[in-house]
């Protein structure tokens, strides 16, 4: 639990620094780069930190992003013995900005998902091993955009995931929750 405290902290501290060196805002440009993340569903008895790569396209008010993730593993307590889910997303996010000043611009955003997901079985299931399915789902939340100089952004939101599992022995299993991410994008 240490973790997401830890990461909090040093994003903190980039905000303040970036607010104070941020001369121009990234704006009409596309870019790349690394996210870490956390994410914890409900039914879940852990959550996962995740890594990953994002890619973002904006204009002074609309954005666009695409990511893809790997996210380790979370067990889930079931009848019969224990299941360990692992995630590699592939999502779509469309943002909406509020420039409010040139160096704090919050987002809204909203957006679509398709979710490989593993399953390791663990106990008494009638199949036990590994399965893996594709699931969809969609997320809303919200962030802030800020630019360090007018190549380099730092990002950081909070979405709610709505995904629930499709294997039929799981199926009571929501997979949905919260989902922090923090990202360096670089435009060119």
């Amino acid at each position: 639990m240490k973790t997401p405290k830890i990461i909090l902290t040093a994003l903190a501290v980039c905000l303040f620094t970036s607010m104070a060196y941020a001369q121009n805002p990234v704006k009409n440009k596309s870019g790349i780069g690394p996210r870490i993340g956390y994410y914890k569903a409900p039914d879940a008895d852990d959550g996962t930190m995740f890594i990953g790569l994002q890619s973002r396209s904006r204009g002074e008010i609309l954005g666009f992003e695409l990511a893809a993730e790997y996210r380790g593993e979370q067990s889930y307590t079931v009848t019969g013995g224990e299941l360990t889910v692992k995630q590699v997303p592939v999502t779509g996010s469309l943002l909406f900005f509020v420039p409010i000043a040139p160096n704090f611009q919050p987002y809204g955003l909203a957006g679509l998902g398709a979710y490989y997901t593993i399953y390791d079985y663990d106990g008494g299931f009638v199949n036990p091993g590994d399965d893996s399915e594709v699931n969809f789902g969609y997320h809303l939340g919200f962030g802030l955009d800020l630019p360090i100089n007018s190549s380099a952004a730092l990002n950081i939101d909070y979405r709610y995931l709505f995904l629930d599992g499709n294997e039929d022995r799981i199926s009571e299993k929501n997979f949905s929750g919260n989902v922090i991410t923090a990202g360096l994008t670089f435009y060119f």
